[in-house]
């Protein structure tokens, strides 16, 4: 039963990946708008649908209100640090840098201070599917002309990734797997709610709905990505109770990264390169080591 829902949440998080690329490339709203606009209706979708399936039940602890926002504030800067690293620099070190901190960043939280332990198979398998992360990405790095604050940007993309993983654990912790709709229902409105009123701290409410209008095509990926990812973050939270966080985000990190590859082969007709095939191969055999170990 595990490795079903830890399938299914790898493949729902890579659907989100594959549609929020639709979405971004059939937008038809007000220019400068589409990451506002996806961040309100992702946040939005993720915590009505997630409390509609949850009976409308809402009991929250301080304990899952701190976390929630807490993770709120992650996905923000999280978000922010994307387009701002991605304006600045090479798009593949900061999916590398993203990556590395979705992975490492649980595991030194987890081994030091959780009780996590690894053996020294799945310490392998970890390592080789970092070096798979890179040379997954490896054609794309660029290190010539990217200013130092891109490099600032790309730190804060590793910790926030990282950090809203440990908060997601030290959440399902706290709870012993309970309060998944509370804790899905205000991180996803609170980060829903911080992109309106960054818009409008900007003065640009009026251009911000106008964004919404988006074209019928971008309206129904971002629908389908918004369906994928709620069952992917309800997943997460469920699987974090039954095994190790830093086993977990490895295994979603390397297995997300490589289905997205593969669509991009298969639907957008890119041609492999041998980089990202010994990439894929070294990361299917990561995930089957850490689970070995």
């Amino acid at each position: 039963m595990l490795v079903l829902q830890i399938t299914l949440m790898v493949l729902f998080f890579s659907f989100q990946s594959l549609f929020t690329r639709l979405y971004s490339a059939n937008y038809a709203g007000e220019e400068g708008q589409s990451t506002a606009v996806f961040s309100i209706c992702y946040g939005v979708f993720i915590a009505v649908a997630t409390l509609a399936v949850g009976g409308f039940s809402f009991a929250p602890s301080w304990q899952t209100w701190l976390f929630g926002l807490l993770n709120a504030g992650m996905l923000l800067l999280y978000n922010t640090s994307m387009i701002e690293a991605g304006n600045r620099g090479s798009y593949s070190f900061l999916m590398v840098s993203s990556m590395f901190g979705g992975i490492l960043v649980p595991m030194a939280v987890g081994v030091m201070f959780l009780g996590e332990t690894l053996t020294g198979l799945q310490v392998f398998a970890v390592v080789l599917m970092l070096v798979s992360l890179v040379a997954m990405n490896v054609r794309g790095i660029s290190f010539q002309n990217n200013s130092g604050s891109y490099y600032l940007w790309c730190a804060a993309l590793f910790f926030s990734n990282g950090l809203y993983g440990v908060i997601m654990n030290l959440q399902a912790n706290a709870m012993a797997g309970a309060q998944r709709t509370e804790m899905l229902t205000i991180l996803f409105a609170a980060s829903a709610l911080s992109a309106v009123v960054m818009e409008l701290a900007r003065k640009r409410g009026r251009k911000l709905i106008e964004g919404f209008r988006m074209g019928k095509k971008a309206a129904l990926f971002l629908l389908i990505c918004c369906a994928s990812a709620t069952a992917a973050a309800n997943l997460l939270l469920v699987i974090l109770h039954q095994m190790e966080s830093s086993i977990l985000y490895t295994i979603d990190n390397g297995g997300v990264l490589v289905l997205s590859i593969l669509y991009s082969l298969v639907l957008f007709k890119e041609r492999p390169r041998w980089e990202q095939v010994a990439g894929m191969v070294m990361a299917v055999g990561s995930i089957v080591l850490i689970n070995l170990g």
